[in-house]
């Protein structure tokens, strides 16, 4: 069983945690993934009117992240990155322009026509 331990000694034994902790420190809200009692990964979102930025962390080279705009500024997937680096995902997230800034992220991208639950 894993032991919680404080943020400062988190970051100072995984370094990457720097990122999540910025993240956290600028409104993310953060939830752990438990399956049959175990924690799997975390979950973290930041909501604004205009968009949902989530990111899913499994280990420090599983990491998934989107940004999804709400329906009424078009909804859909604009952003998203799979199975890669925790620093190098949250970094390229947390850098990503607001919708309607120059560089920000506007086209959506089609959903696979293979859904798996």
């Amino acid at each position: 069983m894993n032991l919680p331990i404080v943020e400062q000694e988190a970051v100072r034994q995984y370094p990457e945690l720097h990122t999540l902790v910025v993240a956290r420190r600028s409104g993310w809200i953060f939830r752990t993934l438990v399956e049959s009692g175990q924690t799997v990964g975390i979950a973290g979102s930041l909501s604004r009117q205009q968009y949902t930025d989530a990111i899913f962390v499994f280990d420090r080279s599983n990491v998934s992240a989107a940004r999804v705009l709400d329906d009424t500024y078009g909804g859909g997937c604009v952003w998203c990155r799979e199975r890669a680096d925790l620093e190098e995902v949250v970094t390229d997230l947390l850098g990503l322009p607001e919708p309607g800034e120059s560089g920000a992220p506007n086209l959506v991208k089609r959903s696979s026509l293979l859904w798996t639950p």
